[in-house]
């Protein structure tokens, strides 16, 4: 049987739930997951190919991406810094020899906490939403061996950005920082935003290579996480599309594109779009940088910016965030008709739901394969290759529009299209299942029910609506407030 170490956090940190476990039972575990879903779901791929592992040397060290929280483990213990603890959200445990990262990571979260607690800096409280510390994001171009460092606080006291950073910057690392970085984020929810973002030495942007090209990752932008892996990945993938020549390419939730420019290299043009604007900024700043004036990138939501373009694919590339994509997506990516979409998925739960409304829709899994891109999480990636369906046969029918016996009123059709559309069914199951994709915790239906009264929304329409808290709480956290009310402007009912 085959382990590594196991991690010194394991017991504590919620982080990866596989330390321990045999590889190869991973893998099952992860593919049985996958296969699952889709028997559920009444999927049946022409292929489902066997899950894709990682190589021993790739199993650990891999994140080129890390966001640690301050906290603390124990109610008004000493300062931590690292990842929330198993089954409590809200303690955090120092994990300053984590094995998922290079040890510079590790490092560096050793040097910010001792710095932080010897100037007696405190934890920013998530529920009163005062103090100070609030997260430490280190991130790492693998092939450039470049690093960004950037501390997230609130603006209520003052942080010694100087001494921080000089500290930062004589320590004893293997790669070389290359841009420190103090984001001011007062926002409620626990997430790593940005109101003010003040670069204290270098750039804001490290460069990365993939696949033979170079790319401009900026601090908020997204790129993904285990380079070795997702270069395995695409790979693959791509090659599910051998002849690309020629044609145009719609690449959905493209990030700082960089499936798109590997597909840039064989197609016509490539069309990118992301709704993060610093991701596309990345996108066109690593189109012109690998000399690439096929590619064009748009910021903005998928459907609203496919709905404005003139323009058709002959091939769709979706890669969307673990939420997966709105029913009115789908319906619009669908309406192109293209012989096959790729899609790409980091969630197999919110994938297969995709791929129900997609069979409606006339498209079937014609390959599916899971791949294994973070070893010792739950996480598993999955590739999908989605064909149109020829129809078996054709039913002929003759249709006289006008007025008179026999014949269909043309001022009806359009009335009686609007009058019985069926409409989406926003249940209290789909709001929560958002939720926990995105955010990564459970909303209770009480609390879902409270947001849509204070919005004067109806909360009979499911019938366990106003079901009552087991253990009564007055309020949702502020963070569940904002969490929910992004799934209710989600599926547009506010």
């Amino acid at each position: 049987m085959e382990q590594h170490n196991i991690c010194r956090h394991d017991e504590l940190c919620g982080g990866c739930t596989y330390q321990g476990t045999d590889y190869e039972e991973q893998l099952r575990t992860k593919e049985n997951a996958v296969r699952s879903l889709f028997s559920s779901a009444e999927i049946t791929p022409a292929q489902f190919a066997p899950i894709e592992g990682c190589p021993g040397e790739q199993r650990i060290g891999y994140r080129n991406k890390m966001e640690y929280t301050f906290g603390d483990m124990v109610k008004d213990g000493p300062l931590c810094l690292g990842m929330h603890k198993i089954k409590n959200f809200m303690s955090i445990v120092t994990v300053d020899e984590c094995q998922l990262v290079h040890p510079d990571f590790n490092r560096i979260l050793r040097f910010t906490l001792d710095f932080c607690t010897n100037r007696g800096y405190v934890k920013y409280h998530k529920k009163s939403h005062l103090g100070l510390l609030r997260n430490l994001v280190v991130r790492r171009g693998v092939r450039t061996g470049e690093l960004l460092v950037n501390i997230v606080t609130s603006s209520q006291s003052e942080f010694d950005e100087e001494a921080w950073k000089e500290g930062l910057l004589a320590l004893p690392l293997d790669c070389r920082i290359v841009g420190v970085m103090h984001t001011l984020n007062d926002g409620l929810a626990d997430t790593v935003a940005c109101d003010e973002l003040r670069l204290l030495y270098g750039r804001e942007y490290y460069y990365e290579e993939l696949l033979g090209l170079r790319f401009i990752v900026h601090e908020f932008a997204f790129f993904q996480t285990n380079v070795d892996a997702v270069e395995r990945l695409y790979s693959e993938a791509l090659a599910l599309i051998p002849d690309l020549e020629g044609k145009t390419v719609f690449d959905l939730y493209c990030g700082t594109g960089t499936i798109s420019q590997i597909a840039a290299r064989s197609a016509a043009r490539v069309l990118g779009v992301e709704i993060v604007p610093e991701s596309v900024e990345s996108a066109r700043e690593n189109a012109a940088l690998n000399g690439l004036d096929n590619c064009e990138f748009v910021c903005g939501d998928v459907f609203a910016v496919l709905d404005t373009r003139q323009d058709k694919p002959d091939v769709i590339i979706v890669d969307p965030p673990r939420a997966g994509m709105s029913q009115e997506a789908v319906t619009r990516i669908a309406s192109y008709g293209v012989k096959q979409i790729l899609y790409i998925s980091c969630n197999p739960k919110s994938l297969v739901k995709n791929l129900t409304w997609f069979a409606e829709l006339g498209y079937e899994a014609e390959y599916v394969r899971p791949y294994d891109n973070f070893p010792m999480t739950r996480h598993v990636e999955t590739v999908v290759l989605l064909s149109h369906k020829a129809p078996d046969s054709h039913i002929h029918v003759k249709v006289e529009f006008g007025e008179g016996k026999g014949k269909v009123p043309l001022d009806k059709i359009a009335e009686r299209a609007e009058k019985y559309k069926p409409k989406e069914t926003v249940t209290y199951k789909r709001i929560k299942e958002y939720i926990e994709d995105k955010f990564g915790f459970k909303v209770h239906t009480a609390y879902i029910a409270e947001i849509k009264r204070a919005y004067g929304l109806p909360v009979h329409d499911a019938p366990n609506a106003v079901e009552e808290l087991k253990q009564p709480r007055k309020h949702p956290t502020p963070e569940k407030v904002e969490a929910i009310k992004d799934a209710l402007k989600h599926f547009e009912v506010i």
